[in-house]
């Protein structure tokens, strides 16, 4: 019987407190992008700081190439925002020789805010954190609640999910991978590469599940694997410093991280083993896939902290603003306290 793919989350502090309307229009979702690097000011690459409005990533980086002759690969992005939103993101252009062209001639929903030079290309995953200011109206629910919820939410963080439009509709990049093991299907290298990666992001969110069910995503368990907060280190702790690590978890320095499948050694031991051995047996597909793909084995935290999490609530309408390090979700953050429907 071949495996079948759900999306399921859930929330950390109980059922939701509220319901409203999110994206009714672009505007009530803003993401700005901060690199973490320094631009130069100088070499072979055009850098440029669009404002995109209602429209994805890749058809930005597309319109870019056509308008200056470059071939797609010579584009680079650190990566790919909501398409129903407004959006300010950095791109890389390979133009060493070139007399750069009118970017007023680019679409009406690109904007070129910044321009300048850097000595190498943008590449995925560039990003130190993502800005968000999101509105939510017809928010209906007890505001006290509410407030309740949100505060809860800034100061212990919440469960650090993979958002839906990851998997595509009805998880079908990851029945994509499956299906190339299988002989039934064929891809791009760019298509295997986002099935790839939703693999390994359904698996992880699986185990967070789990985490979430047992209220352990954010405390430490018999052998752990710990993320740095704002960093891709992660550690196995000494037993002896138990105390000095559930001291370190409270004060959001480090964070319970899960496993991203691939090769390499499984770091995790003792109950935490167990937990992710439950999922992983749950899907051999799956995994068959993602050993075939050949990627490596990586951690990624559990938890998500946002210590400038603020927003308004008034006259049934929600404003919040916070930021997020790079490959967290702002929908994970909103669906720990509100339903919403667009």
């Amino acid at each position: 019987m071949s495996e079948i793919y759900k999306l399921e989350t859930y929330s950390s502090f109980g059922s939701v407190v509220a319901t409203g309307k999110f994206k009714q229009q672009p505007a009530d979702f803003k993401v700005v992008e901060i690199l973490s690097f320094t631009l130069t000011g100088e070499g072979d690459h055009v850098y440029l700081f669009i404002e995109k409005t209602a429209c994805n990533t890749d058809w930005v980086a597309a319109e870019l190439a056509k308008l200056t002759g470059l071939k797609p690969v010579d584009v680079g992005y650190a990566g790919k925002k909501d398409r129903h939103a407004v959006t300010r993101q950095w791109f890389s252009l390979h133009m060493p020789n070139q007399q750069e062209p009118d970017w007023a001639e680019l679409p009406n929903e690109i904007t070129v805010l910044e321009k300048t030079r850097h000595n190498k290309k943008l590449r995925t995953g560039s990003i130190e954190k993502n800005v968000f200011d999101l509105a939510v109206c017809d928010v209906s629910g007890d505001e006290a609640e509410i407030e309740r919820r949100l505060q809860l939410i800034k100061s212990r963080g919440f469960p650090n999910y993979f958002g839906p439009q990851r998997f595509g509709n009805q998880c079908a990049n990851v029945y994509k991978l499956v299906g190339t093991i299988k002989g039934r299907r064929r891809m791009s290298k760019t298509q295997r590469s986002m099935c790839i990666s939703s693999a390994r992001s359904y698996l992880f969110n699986q185990i967070l599940n789990k985490r979430v069910r047992q209220g352990n995503w954010n405390q430490a368990i018999s052998g752990d694997v710990m993320a740095l907060q704002g960093s891709r280190s992660i550690f196995v702790p000494d037993e002896a410093l138990a105390q000095t690590i559930v001291n370190r978890i409270a004060v959001h320095d480090i964070h319970p991280a899960a496993v991203m499948w691939g090769r390499g050694e499984i770091k995790t031991t003792l109950q935490a083993r167990e937990i992710e051995n439950n999922v992983i047996d749950a899907y051999p597909d799956l995994i068959a896939a993602l050993n075939k793909a050949g990627v490596d084995m990586a951690y990624r935290s559990m938890r998500v902290v946002v210590p400038d999490l603020t927003w308004v609530l008034k006259n049934n309408r929600l404003t919040l603003h916070f930021s997020l390090d790079s490959g967290a979700y702002a929908t994970a953050l909103l669906n720990e306290f509100i339903l919403l429907s667009s």
